[in-house]
């Protein structure tokens, strides 16, 4: 009787463990992971809409976008234009956030839209830009003090 007992306890002991590994399996399973970056993750294309008073290139980004990808204020960017342009912008809450003649790159407060511009100068001309042309974005890594 005391073999029986004891035999019992191991498999109720093992059916317990089998149990816990099998949950804790599907568990882990279910767990979201995260994807590998790709270029589609990295970047991100848009379309001057328009250009508002100040010469500032108004695209149709929006924000859920840079949130995705993670990026914030005080990131760098590489835009690239269809006329084979590249620029590098800062992206900031402010015009004043950058030296005066520096490149930005901010959301509008009243469209919410991703505007691309130079502190104190007209990006249309200086870039002589044109509405409906495309724009891609590329976050700039900063480089290591190595």
């Amino acid at each position: 009787m005391k073999f029986y007992h004891q035999f019992c306890s191991y498999n109720r002991q093992l059916a317990f463990i089998a149990i816990f590994l099998t949950i804790a399996f599907f568990i882990g399973c279910s767990q979201k992971t995260s994807a590998p970056e790709t270029a589609q993750t990295t970047s991100l294309s848009g379309t001057i809409t328009e250009f508002d008073d100040h010469g500032n290139a108004v695209t149709d980004l929006e924000i859920a976008p840079f949130k995705e990808r993670g990026w914030k204020l005080g990131d760098t960017f590489e835009a690239m234009f269809a006329t084979g342009q590249k620029i590098q912008i800062k992206f900031v809450e402010n015009y004043g956030d950058v030296p005066e003649g520096e490149y930005l790159g901010r959301f509008s407060t009243s469209s919410k839209r991703f505007k691309i511009a130079i502190n104190m100068g007209n990006i249309a001309k200086t870039l002589e830009l044109s509405s409906l042309s495309k724009v891609m974005l590329q976050k700039v890594e900063p480089t290591s003090a190595d």
